[in-house]
This record gives C-alpha cells, structure tokens and sequence, in this order.
C-alpha cells in the first residue's frame, strides 16, 4: 500500500511541475497580448491561452483526485500534496480571471479605434468599442452573479476545501472588478457623451446605471458565501477530525487480542473503567 502511494506521489510532483509549465505558458501569452492591447494593437494569442488554461485545469481536476487518494492512504505527504494542487487552482483562477477581464472583456478603445487611415480599412464607428466594452462587463457580472448564486458547497472536506480555494479565487476577482468599473468612468471623456451624456440612448445609459450598481450587490454575496464557506469548513475540518480518532479507536479495538492469555488485558479493563 504504502508503494502505491508513494507512486501516487511521484506521479503528482511529476504532473503538477507540467501543469505549472502550461500556467506559466498561458500567463507568458497572455501578458504578450495584453502588451499589445495597451500599443493599440489586437491580440494574437487569446485562443492559445483558452486551450492553455483548459488543459491546465483538466490537469487539477485529476491531480486533485489523486490528492484525495493520498489523503484516504493517510499518507504522510498527503497534506503537502494538497497544498501544492491548491496553489496551481489558485493561479489557474487568477490567470483566468484575468483572461476574462482584460482579454475577453474588449479591447480598450484607442486599440479599437485606431485604424490606419492608409490601410483603406473602415474606421468603426465611435460608440462600437465602448458598448461592447460594457456589454462584456455586464455579461461578466451577470455570469458570476450566476455562479455565486448556483454553486454548491461540498459534502466532505476535500470537496469544501475546493470549493473554497476556488471561490476565494472568485472573490478576489470581484473585488477587483470596482476598478474596471472605475476605468470605464475614466474612459467617459474619451467615449465622448454620445455614450454617456445627455444625448445618449437609452440602452447606454441603462447600462451604464446598472455597471454601477451591480459590483456592490456581487461584493456582498460573494463575502457571504465565503464567510459561510469557512465556517463550514471550520466544522467539517473538526469533524473530519473526530471521525479519524473513532476509526483509529475502532481499529484498535478490531485489533486487540480480547482472550484472557493477553497479559495486557488489566490495562484495558483498567482504560475502560
């Protein structure tokens, strides 16, 4: 037993340093494409960093099914293994947080609206980025909105203890989200108040008012949750505790030889009393 899960281990430290080689990967791409977007430019490599972090988190899901058999084995490097996995989903949701924000949530507008006059393509028109910019951030909120809403909690330690790491993930995103928000304010001037001032229409404005008022609602499920997700794994941590010591007293009473030859036999009569 004690082999196998020393293979099991190995197999882990082996798999996890490839699954670190493909978020570093990811990370590398996706920072060259945000470069571009801050130069004006479209990015090149957004499909290659989606197929990076989805054969990453492929990656987690079946080393965290091999941390939970270290962790049923009891053995000793079980506990290692698991934070180890924790760190790469912790990244893994960081990378892909930032994906979605700064890659798939539109290019800012001077990457849009900048077109060479010379390359004889259409200029598009002034409020196309800025609406797509808020549309994908709507979507952004409404989506997580939804996931907060959906997500489960887990049924024993290892499942709580997942759920957690990745809605800390999550709630670290949200808490950044305020500034995309305030960026977007920023950008007012340059959208130019054909989007948000007094001639606008009235999608535009509706959206604007509801991009304001969401994140402060997301905010304050998302730390509901986490809240609740810690005490609940507070309880199933002591709990998970308390079933090990009944089966190691278990184990041990299966064990003991009960017949009267057994010298040790006044020790537990004396233990049980």
């Amino acid at each position: 037993r004690l082999e196998r899960l020393q293979r099991v281990v190995t197999k882990l430290q082996m798999e996890s340093g490839l699954c670190e080689e493909q978020l570093n990967q990811a990370d590398a791409l996706l920072q060259a494409d945000v470069r571009l977007l801050a130069a004006g430019k479209a990015p090149q490599k957004a499909a290659e960093v989606e197929r990076d972090l989805d054969k990453a988190d492929a990656m987690i899901r079946l080393l965290f099914n091999d941390v939970q058999s270290l962790k049923d084995g009891r053995h000793p490097q079980g506990e290692q293994m698991y934070r180890r996995v924790y760190r790469l989903h912790e990244r893994l949701v960081s990378i892909r947080t930032e994906y979605n924000l700064r890659l798939k949530s539109g290019a800012p507008v001077t990457a849009v609206t900048a077109v060479s006059v010379t390359s004889g393509q259409r200029r598009p028109e002034p409020d196309e980025a800025p609406l797509r910019y808020l549309q994908e951030l709507l979507a952004w909120v409404e989506e997580n909105q939804r996931r907060v809403a959906t997500a489960e909690w887990g049924a024993d330690l290892p499942t709580v203890e997942t759920h957690l790491g990745a809605h800390r993930g999550l709630h670290r995103a949200i808490e950044e989200f305020r500034a995309k928000v305030e960026r977007a304010r920023a950008d007012e001037s340059t959208w130019g108040a054909a989007l948000w001032g007094g001639g606008c229409g009235v999608w535009p404005c509706r959206a604007r008012t509801q991009l304001q008022s969401t994140p402060r609602p997301s905010q304050n499920s998302s730390k509901s949750r986490l809240r609740h997700l810690e005490s609940l794994h507070g309880f199933v941590s002591a709990a998970t505790k308390e079933l090990l010591w009944l089966s190691e007293r278990e184990e041990e009473e299966v064990a003991f030889d009960w017949s009267h030859n057994n010298p040790a036999m006044a020790a537990k009569k004396e233990s049980y009393s």
